[in-house]
């Protein structure tokens, strides 16, 4: 079985594109599928939104978050409602970042979801934005993950 600390956790709302993400980062070919379970991946562990959604969930989403190098909280700029809760983030021992997704959309509200992800706990600096659609923000995110990935992946880097 894999060491799971050489993944990165993707945790969001449903649609807040988690999945879209993973495919753009893994360079797969983008289509939509709704994840009804947690997925592993050679380099992600993609889960459901219901582990954010619903209060019921979030201890699974603590124990996949546990087992990883990296978390990302992903929020959609399209979202108008918080379902994360206050200082979430906190509840973790590994690093954490925030990605702001669909800033391409027309009806995009940035400061919305930095707020959304500020409540949840995440540094205004760790917060990058994207658009797995165009690309955009996707190198830094990129240059991120690589940050705090590559000497957990790679020991020799330490």
């Amino acid at each position: 079985m894999a060491n799971n600390k050489k993944r990165v956790a993707l945790i969001g709302k449903i649609s807040s594109g988690k999945t879209t993400l993973k495919q753009r980062l893994s360079n797969e070919e983008m289509k939509y599928s709704k994840t009804q379970m947690v997925s592993y991946f050679d380099d992600f562990i993609d889960t459901p939104g219901e582990f954010i959604e619903l209060p019921f969930f979030s201890r699974q989403a603590i124990n996949i978050a546990c087992d990883a190098g990296l978390l990302i909280m992903v929020v959609s700029c399209v979202d108008s409602q918080n379902s994360i809760p206050p200082n979430f983030i906190h509840t973790f021992n590994i690093p954490a970042i925030g990605v702001i997704t669909k800033i391409d959309h027309q009806d995009c509200n940035i400061k919305r979801s930095r707020n959304f992800l500020a409540y949840a706990g995440i540094k205004p600096k760790n917060i990058y934005e994207v658009s797995s659609e165009t690309g955009a923000g996707i190198e830094a995110l990129e240059e991120a993950i690589h940050h705090y990935m590559d000497p957990i992946r790679n020991p020799n880097l330490k």
